[in-house]
This record gives C-alpha cells, sequence and structure tokens, in this order.
C-alpha cells in the first residue's frame, strides 16, 4: 500500500504564499491542484477584508469550476467572515425567473461582504452577465480571481477581451489561478498576466509580444486571391508562428509576481502507473483509416507549403476513425465506424474492481461508452460533459458516494479542471484530445495525498496509428501543435 507522504507541511507553502501576497495588487498563483490554491486566495481575501481594503469578491471560472467555490467558503473562510458573506452564483438560465431576480437585488444592495460567481462562458455572447460583472466591481474595494485562468489566454476571444480590459481595470486586487499557465506556448501568459497589469510583461499589445518572442514565417492560407499580373490566382499567406526565442525572460518577468507550487513539492508521490491497451483493427474501420490517411498525404503532397494547423487537422480525422466514427466536412453529420475499442474497454474495466474515470475526447464516445457500460455491467453510470450541464453535478455526487456507480464517463472540456474524482484509482483515456492542458489536468482528478492506492492510467490505442503519436507526445509533457511541424507531416501521419 503506497501513501502520498508530506514533504513539506501545506500550511508552510500557505504560510509562504500568504507573504508574497502580502500588499500586491496583481499576483499569480500558479500552483498546481491539491496544492492548495484556493484556501490561500481566500485567506487572502479574508485578510483585506478584515483590514477593510477588500469588502467584494468577484470569481471567474470554468462552468465545470466555478460552482465549487460555494463548498470552498464553507470549508476555508472564517466563522466570522462565512456569517457575514452574501454570495451569489450567476447563471444563464435564470433569466427571467423572479425569484432569483429577487434574490439578485438582495444581493446588490447588500452592505456587507458579497461574493460573486460567474462563468467565464457566460461572457462570450450575453450581456446581462457582463453587465451585472461590470456593476458588482464598481464603488466598493473589489478582489477578482480568474480561477483556471488559461481560458482567458485567447488574445482574440471576445471573453477574454472582456474580462482583461474591461473587468480587469476595475478590481482594486487582481488574481490568477492555474496550475499550467502555458500549456502551448510562452504567448499564452501575454492576457493572464495583462489581467493583473499590462506592466508585468511591458507589451501594448499580443502582437508586440509575439514579434520580441516568437518566430515567424509566412505560411499559406487556403483563400486565393487574384491581384497578380493579368488577375493571375495566388494563394494568401499568413504570418504564422513556427518557434519561440528567449523564453527564460518570459519566465523572469513573470517571476516576481508569480508563486510556483508544483505537488511533488508538497508530497512524495509514488510513480504514476502508466500502461496501453492495444485494440485490434475492425477490418471496415482499417481500410477507412487507410483511405483518409493516403488521401490526407496525397493532398499535402500537392501543396507547396503545409502548415501545423492542416496536419493537426488531418491527426483530427484519422483520430476520430480509430475512435469509432467520422465527420462529413460538407454537412457535418457523424457516421458510426465499426470499431473493436469499446469491447475492449469492457474487458479492462471487468478486470477492475474499484471505480474509474474514463475519458473520451468526442462527445459521439459519450453516448456510446455510457450505454455500453450501463449495458454490459446493469449499473449506473455517471457523465460529465457539455451535454448534461443541468444534471452532471447530481451525477457526479453520485459517482462520488453510490458504491454501485463505478464509472465516471467525461470530457475533458468539461470535466479536467476543479473536479475531485479520487474515489477512482483507474483512468483510462479511451481517446486523447490534442492539447497538453486536457492531458494534465485530466491526469490529476483521480490524485489526493490521503489515498492509499497509487492511481493507474491506461490509454487505449490502435498501434501504428495516430493513437500513438497522441500518446507519446502527451505523456513526454509535449502539445502537439508545439511539436508538430508542417514540413514532417508524413511522420505524423504514417
Amino acid at each position: 500500500m503506497v501513501r502520498y507522504v508530506p514533504k513539506k507541511p501545506l500550511w508552510s507553502h500557505q504560510e509562504r504564499g500568504l507573504d508574497l501576497l502580502r500588499g500586491q495588487e496583481a499576483f499569480a498563483l500558479l500552483m498546481a491542484m491539491r496544492t492548495g490554491k484556493t484556501p490561500l486566495t481566500l485567506a487572502d481575501f479574508g485578510r483585506l477584508e478584515l483590514s477593510g481594503d477588500a469588502s467584494d469578491l468577484l470569481v471567474i471560472a470554468p462552468a465545470g469550476v466555478y460552482e465549487t467555490w460555494n463548498t470552498a467558503f464553507d470549508e476555508h473562510l472564517s466563522e466570522d467572515l462565512r456569517r457575514r458573506l452574501r454570495t451569489f452564483t450567476y447563471s444563464s438560465s435564470d433569466r427571467g425567473k423572479r425569484t432569483r431576480a429577487a434574490e439578485l437585488d438582495a444581493f446588490m444592495y447588500y452592505d456587507g461582504p458579497r461574493a460573486l460567481l460567474m462563468n467565464v462562458e457566460s461572457f462570450s455572447g450575453t450581456d446581462r452577465a457582463r453587465d451585472l460583472a461590470l456593476a458588482f466591481s464598481y464603488g466598493r474595494r473589489s478582489y477578482g480571481v480568474v480561477d483556471e485562468s488559461t481560458r482567458i489566454k485567447g488574445p482574440d476571444a471576445a471573453r477574454a477581451q472582456f474580462v482583461v480590459d474591461e473587468v480587469g481595470p476595475r478590481l482594486d486586487y487582481r488574481r490568477i489561478l492555474s496550475g499550467l499557465p502555458t500549456p502551448r506556448s510562452p504567448l499564452d501568459a501575454y492576457m493572464q498576466f495583462k489581467f493583473l497589469d499590462e506592466d508585468i510583461l511591458g507589451f501594448k499589445s499580443f502582437y508586440g509580444m509575439r514579434a520580441r518572442y516568437g518566430v515567424m514565417a509566412k505560411m499559406p492560407v487556403n483563400r486565393i486571391v487574384y491581384d497578380g499580373p493579368n488577375n493571375a490566382p495566388r494563394r494568401m499567406q499568413r504570418a504564422t508562428v513556427v518557434g519561440y526565442r528567449d523564453v527564460e525572460e518570459v519566465h523572469r518577468l513573470i517571476s516576481p509576481y508569480s508563486y510556483r507550487v508544483l505537488l511533488e513539492d508538497c508530497y512524495d508521490l509514488p510513480p504514476k502507473m502508466y500502461s496501453f491497451r492495444d485494440v485490434e483493427w475492425h477490418p471496415k474501420q482499417r481500410r477507412i483509416y487507410e483511405s483518409l490517411r493516403d488521401n490526407a498525404i496525397a493532398e499535402l503532397d500537392d501543396q507547396h507549403h503545409v502548415t501545423v494547423q492542416q496536419v493537426l487537422t488531418q491527426m483530427l480525422r484519422l483520430h476520430q476513425v480509430v475512435c469509432g466514427h467520422t465527420v462529413d466536412d460538407e454537412s457535418g453529420e457523424v457516421y458510426e465506424v465499426p470499431e473493436y475499442r469499446t469491447r475492449e474497454l469492457l474487458d479492462l474495466l471487468e478486470e477492475h474492481d474499484g471505480k474509474t474515470v474514463i475519458w473520451c475526447a468526442y462527445d459521439y464516445n459519450i453516448h456510446a461508452v455510457s450505454k455500453a457500460i450501463a449495458e454490459h455491467f446493469g449499473e449506473p453510470v455517471a457523465r460529465f460533459w457539455g451535454g448534461n450541464r443541468k444534471t452532471r453535478e447530481e451525477e457526479e455526487r453520485m459517482f462520488q458516494t453510490n458504491p454501485r456507480c463505478r464509472h465516471m464517463v467525461a470530457t475533458a472540456a468539461a470535466g479536467s479542471m476543479g473536479r475531485q474524482w479520487s474515489v477512482a484509482d483507474l483512468t483510462v483515456y479511451f481517446g486523447n484530445t490534442q492539447k497538453l492542458e486536457d492531458r494534465s489536468q485530466s491526469e490529476e482528478r483521480t490524485q489526493l495525498f490521503e489515498k492509499s492506492r497509487s492511481s493507474g492510467y491506461v490509454d487505449l490505442r490502435i498501434p501504428g496509428t495516430v493513437d500513438d503519436r497522441y500518446i507519446r507526445t502527451l505523456r513526454n509533457r509535449m502539445d502537439l501543435a508545439a511539436v508538430v511541424t508542417g514540413d514532417s507531416y508524413r511522420e505524423w501521419l504514417i
């Protein structure tokens, strides 16, 4: 029996963090899951509230995370502050509900300390959510937190621009929380640290930072213009990042404004137990895969320049086939591809007597896999994905508390952040996404230092396919988009 043994008590990291936060208007807690970034944040807010320097707390987090802060309030705030604090959890589905409207009015006019929880996705297309965030952060001393702050890393995303440019300047204290702040490139730091303070990195725009740290090249895009001699057709080109330079300088710039803690800094963790489960081809599936692969190579061979995005798109199509479906590019219709992957998964689950988290890369597989497990074992199956937002919290509770519910089927987009599924000691990847962040975060869901059993991680794969490329790259803690190059597309597809 292996136990996670504390190397350095968590309270010592908390004390160190509180010392660093003292007097800081802007700061980043770059702390891995279970190292205490939420308790540390609330301790910091509690200290400022007690001294009269802050009265309101605004928490912006992904849809699968922001509601968990209510539990954190109960667990980590002082009894006095918890008694005085008024909270409101925003939901876009509350529109038109009189009881919720009355509750919100009472909350907004409350004289004592307040905490507003909002999901970052709500800022993408609704003025109601934006108006509430702006009204809440105006007129009183406010403390703002962006949890899982990589969700605002996109400089062209409307929600990121709103949080960074509109909400950030209204907050007296600003914090970002993330275990992996730059999952794809050092440029991911720009919007997150601009939310804190534009002067930290010292660039007035994302493109200024890109020019400094990005290695650029002109790459063709799928658009033809007619502006050559005699109106001859020409493929347009776009400046594209093909590499990075002076990355250490970015770390030096953010270091005075951030606190980095890894799980291994706090505990002597047993090594993660990785293994493969090889899956046989279905004959029809193999024919479809090889045809798609050969057509993809022929299509790329015909082009003068091949971009990384084009290679990733072809890899995605091939990966969908090995996971049991394909998507029509024009209609968007999904077609089933015969596969033995689900059968192999059921055989694997038969051999395990505990609880298991199964990660799927595509919504299509959520339906098929959960149905197959329920029929095979005759037991309830929990699901956590974008399609069951109204029921997934209850299904999560069922997974955590009901001995008969032994399987959680989830997508990384919905469940890889802020969830605590340590009742399971086996994690199975029915399919991986192309994102390192999804893999890193999803692996942490079943880890907990009080557990007496180490966690196992099993990747289902068809050897010799893009499955191997995905798994090898992600296990080595590299992001596919960062290591695939346009001119080496054959080694990724073959």
